[in-house]
């Protein structure tokens, strides 16, 4: 006896909404919408802050901008915890870790940023670039007296000091800064640099000593002293602070050109002939080049 055909259209209706109902929970459970909004202290939206968002099961990245009032949404998420980061110019980064839902509505994230403080120092520093050291003299020192706690303004007044061509003061300065921060790199070398400037040095290399070597990545320090040297006729001494200053950049052309000089200096002409011909290798079409040249056709 055949069954009813309407009770198998009821079953191959109810098949098909099953079918469906799983489909859109499956699709629902695989994407999920974030959205909120970045404004400041003051309840005011920021826009362009960049917002990046990062799936902590496995490192994937979108980044986005927000809005002209502040807003932001992404589409199409995976469900699952996420990281998500907050950075605006003049403002402190934030970051949230969240876990977005694929089947419930995400509420929106409501960040607001807290400005980066603004520095004391920006009118100084400011005067100093302008090399109005006078001016930027007498701003520090007022910085300073409203707050002890600054003792690195000690360093900027040591360094107008010396613009100023006033060395002892600079020196009194720097050694103020090397009593709150005795391993204070710039300062060490500011204070070295000077006492080699006054022919002084002993008291130069005792403060060049207390650096770590090893920690100094930049060649120009090593050729100044190497120059200092040389000046104050230091020859073997001025010698091995250029090859460090070479050790550290070996396209330091300065440093061949003025390496060539202390060695004619000494009266290794040899020694002198390897370095120029090091320059005019390194920089065939510059200036040192050309001096080089005409020194060697002198020596030969």
């Amino acid at each position: 006896m055949k069954k009813p055909l309407p009770i198998i259209n009821v079953t191959i209706m109810v098949i098909i909404a099953m079918t469906m109902i799983n489909s859109l929970l499956l699709f629902s459970q695989t994407f999920a919408v974030a959205s909120g909004t970045v404004k400041s202290e003051d309840d005011k939206p920021i826009k362009g802050a960049k917002v990046i968002l990062i799936f902590s099961e496995d490192g994937t990245k979108h980044e986005l901008t927000t809005d002209k009032k502040g807003r932001w949404r992404k589409a199409n998420m995976r469900s699952g915890a996420w990281t998500v980061g907050f950075m605006a110019e003049g403002y402190e980064p934030q970051n949230f870790n969240i876990t977005l839902s694929a089947i419930k509505r995400n509420p929106p994230i409501e960040v607001k940023l807290t400005p980066i403080p603004k520095s004391p120092l920006i009118k100084a520093d400011a005067l100093y670039q302008q090399k109005k050291y006078d001016e930027a003299l007498k701003e520090y020192q007022r910085i300073l007296a409203e707050n002890q706690d600054l003792y690195q303004v000690h360093n900027k007044i040591g360094l107008c000091y010396y613009r100023l061509n006033d060395l002892e003061n600079a020196i009194d300065a720097f050694k103020l800064m090397l009593e709150k921060e005795p391993q204070s790199q710039d300062t060490l070398i500011n204070l070295s640099a000077i006492y080699f400037e006054k022919g002084d040095l002993e008291e130069g290399m005792k403060y060049f000593k207390q650096l770590d070597e090893k920690s100094l990545v930049d060649p120009s320090i090593f050729y100044n002293i190497g120059m200092l040297l040389f000046n104050n006729h230091q020859i073997d001494m001025a010698i091995d602070y250029l090859k460090k200053c070479l050790a550290l950049d070996p396209l330091y052309v300065n440093g061949y050109y003025q390496l060539a000089l202390v060695y004619l200096n000494k009266g290794d002409l040899e020694e002198a002939k390897k370095y120029l011909k090091k320059v005019i290798e390194l920089a065939p079409e510059s200036e040192k080049a050309a001096m080089a040249k005409k020194m060697l056709e002198n020596i030969e």
